[in-house]
């Protein structure tokens, strides 16, 4: 039986997934006097927290893409001419 293959994850992502995991065990944790109870586990919470992410991570290269300057259109001579040309 072979390990499990380790997913690898962008750095990026890794620092929101630790961001989101803080923020999501301190709002899933209460303390008393006398415990600590956590309102989900912890391994749910961390597997969450990578998988919002990589979501928030992907979805800001694409919205950063479709703002990218367009590098590849042809422009001709008679485009250009027609510039001039009242109707």
């Amino acid at each position: 039986m072979s390990a499990p293959d380790k997913k690898v994850i962008m750095p990026l992502a890794y620092d929101v997934a630790v961001r989101i995991y803080v923020e999501l065990v301190a709002r899933n944790t209460t303390i008393t006097e006398g415990a600590v109870k956590m309102g989900a586990s912890a391994t749910n919470l961390a597997a969450l927290s990578l998988k919002l992410a990589e979501a928030f991570v992907t979805a800001d290269e694409e919205a950063t893409a479709a703002k990218a300057p367009i590098t590849t259109y042809k422009l001709e001579g008679s485009d250009i001419a027609s510039w001039g040309v009242k109707s």
